[in-house]
């Protein structure tokens, strides 16, 4: 499989990269007690638009959601999100615990979790720091960018 994804300008120095967050994050509306499921956000300079969301099932198997750093970043504040991805925050924001939640939507079901709040919005400001708000297009090599939308492998 050709990788879809556009790639960056390259520089010489180093790549500085955001430390995956490996987290516990509990499943709700399920019978009984919450499940708990291991969670890991990533984010990649290569991809500087989005987060990725790996579920890590108890089998060891993954599902992964691609989405948009911004939209996360909108979700920690207020309710965002329309389509088959939603996140928000916990109306108890300055609770000691307050949380994170997010609905995955397919037509094989729904699902919604809630994360740590405060863990979230460390990583989440890590992936600002080393790509500022705004700055992400300065990383895109566009002529690559457009030639896959044209088809040009």
């Amino acid at each position: 499989m050709t990788d879809k994804q556009p790639r960056v300008s390259r520089e010489e120095s180093v790549r500085e990269e955001v430390p995956e967050l490996l987290t516990e994050i509990r499943r709700l509306f399920t019978f009984g007690e919450p499940l708990t499921v291991r969670c890991r956000f990533r984010y990649r300079r290569d991809d500087p638009f989005a987060v990725r969301i790996d579920l890590i099932l108890p089998t060891g198997a993954t599902i992964t959601w691609t989405v948009s750093r911004d939209l996360l970043l909108a979700g920690t504040r207020a309710p965002s999100g329309e389509g088959d991805f939603k996140v928000w925050p916990s109306c108890r924001r300055h609770h000691p615990s307050p949380y994170l939640f997010f609905s995955l939507d397919r037509p094989a079901g729904h699902v919604t979790f809630e994360a740590d709040l405060p863990e979230f919005e460390r990583w989440l400001e890590s992936t600002y720091a080393l790509v500022p708000l705004g700055s992400e297009s300065e990383l895109l090599d566009w002529d690559i960018l457009t030639g896959r939308l044209l088809g040009r492998d």
